[in-house]
């Protein structure tokens, strides 16, 4: 039986330059966390290629998520339960020069809540927080990030 999946719409930006919108083939529950499936834990998981709708023919294509440089997203895509322990500005610099400025949601033990060690111990994949857009960003892809400041607490 096949189970109902959720469509999360987003762009792509390959690794060449190149953008696509696509949707993301969600499920209704998360393996890794309570929850629904969010995108970053498809880019995330075991899987070389995922299964993706190009929205603009509607052909579904299985693609090398090893060659997406960054998804852009319409709308937040975070668990409910996302409690950061500290939210970090950064400035990231891709190695096609683009930059994005945003922040890290640093979900670390107290000892490991550096910039530098979310960067080193993070999975393939990071999200960035973003007032315009939010952005996951694969990490192969990161030229450098600069901590610009922290956003004090409320």
């Amino acid at each position: 039986m096949q189970l109902k999946k959720d469509k999360r719409r987003a762009t792509l930006c390959w690794g060449d330059g190149r953008k696509q919108d696509v949707n993301f083939f969600l499920r209704q529950f998360a393996e890794n966390h309570s929850g629904k499936e969010l995108i970053i834990d498809v880019l995330n998981s075991k899987a070389a290629f995922i299964p993706l709708e190009d929205t603009n023919t509607g052909d579904i294509l299985f693609v090398n998520k090893a060659r997406m440089m960054s998804i852009e997203l319409y709308e937040r895509d975070l668990s409910d339960e996302t409690m950061p322990d500290s939210k970090v500005v950064v400035h990231v610099e891709l190695i096609n020069g683009e930059t994005l400025r945003g922040c890290f949601l640093i979900e670390m033990p107290q000892e490991r809540s550096r910039v530098s060690d979310y960067l080193n111990f993070s999975p393939a994949f990071i999200y960035l927080c973003s007032g315009t857009r939010d952005i996951i960003i694969n990490k192969a892809f990161v030229f450098s990030v600069r901590d610009i400041e922290p956003i004090p607490e409320h």
